[in-house]
């Protein structure tokens, strides 16, 4: 009998753990899709501070639920533009979501579905040269894991981000924390989110590092290949014009990030330099037919881009270029067209073609 009982006494501490054990799991997930830190369900709670600091994991979200009929995106080349700046420039509410390291799908994919779920009309984006000749199906497979669970419809993959202990741990609980205590609501302005410039260290030590000089090509590639040809193509048409065609009503601010002479420099040395450029030019070809579209390019800027105090690296500039470019093309300077692309960049490459890239390297 006492036995019986004491089995019976053990099945009910089973039973009592399991429904304590499944109550936590259901509250955990509760609390993380009530807080939703990354705004996979909803818009941010008034009573909650939200940080800003995961672009992969926060960008879909942040598109889905917030209010706003202007965005900000592209590659880490954005990734100091001011919101509160282009709000001013455009008289637009906007948003940032920026993607460091983004190919053009990526990107676009994000582009569609703002289009698709609210009523922009100004779109501000980086196109970044450096991937023209990449497949327009493309994505960086070093970046980590990508959260496909926070992109798509299926609601079983959730688990993912309901019981996800870094969410539950880095994000949940320290707002509950903030809350109990006082510490404030809100959440990062668009104008600090993926913004690098507090931790940032320009100029020519940064940029060269141990480089001690420039030397030139054995041999320079002049053209792109037939190969090379269409994959411009099929990814200028696919990620850029695609969406321009379908939405004639909204106005494209694109530019071509303007790179440090000390890249070029690099470009040089292998001998890509032209064909790069050549890239430009087709590029620029495609681009411009369409009128919604408005294309920018400031390489012939060679004030700002021979200065490596300008640049953290070989082609990050900063802030303040950043707020130049913001102003400059709000203002329509520096915009390319139909007339003028080929002559510019006849310049360009005439520039850097007779250019001492070692002028860039600091004296001892």
């Amino acid at each position: 009998m006492q036995d019986k009982k004491r089995t019976l006494t053990a099945k009910s501490w089973v039973r009592i753990f399991i429904s304590l054990f499944v109550c936590l799991i259901v509250l955990m997930a509760a609390m993380v899709a009530v807080i939703d830190p990354f705004f996979h369900y909803h818009k941010p709670l008034g009573a909650f501070y939200y940080t800003l600091d995961n672009e992969r994991y926060q960008n879909d979200g942040i598109t889905r639920h917030f209010e706003y009929n202007a965005l900000i995106t592209g590659t880490s080349m954005t990734q100091n533009f001011k919101a509160s700046q282009a709000q001013e420039l455009w008289d637009r509410d906007f948003i940032k979501v920026c993607y460091s390291g983004g190919m053009f799908k990526e990107i676009n994919d994000n582009i569609e579905l703002a289009l698709e779920t609210h009523d922009v009309d100004v779109v501000v984006r980086s196109l970044d040269g450096s991937y023209l000749l990449v497949d327009k199906d493309s994505q960086r497979d070093d970046l980590g894991t990508y959260p496909e669970y926070l992109y798509d419809s299926n609601v079983f993959n959730d688990v993912n981000y309901l019981l996800n202990s870094t969410v539950i741990g880095g994000y949940c609980l320290p707002m509950l924390f903030k809350m109990a205590t006082g510490s404030g609501s809100g959440i990062t302005s668009f104008d600090e989110y993926s913004n690098w410039m507090g931790q940032a260290t320009l100029g020519a030590a940064s940029v060269l590092g141990d480089k001690t000089s420039f030397e030139a090509p054995d041999d320079l590639i002049t053209s792109l290949t037939d190969e090379e040809i269409q994959t411009l193509t099929d990814t200028v048409k696919q990620n850029i014009t695609d969406t321009a065609q379908a939405h004639p009503d909204i106005q494209f601010y694109y530019f071509f990030p303007p790179y440090s002479a000390a890249y070029w420099g690099g470009s040089w040395e292998k001998g890509t330099m032209l064909k790069e450029m050549e890239c430009y030019r087709l590029a620029a070809s495609l681009i411009l037919p369409y009128e919604n579209i408005h294309l920018f390019a400031f390489d012939d800027m060679t004030d700002i881009t021979c200065d490596l105090d300008n640049y953290r690296d070989v082609s990050h500039y900063s802030g303040d270029i950043s707020d130049m470019i913001l102003e400059m093309m709000a203002a329509d300077e520096n915009r390319l067209t139909l007339d003028t692309y080929n002559e510019y960049y006849d310049e360009v490459e005439k520039f850097y073609k007779n250019y001492d890239f070692n002028e860039l390297i600091p004296e001892e």
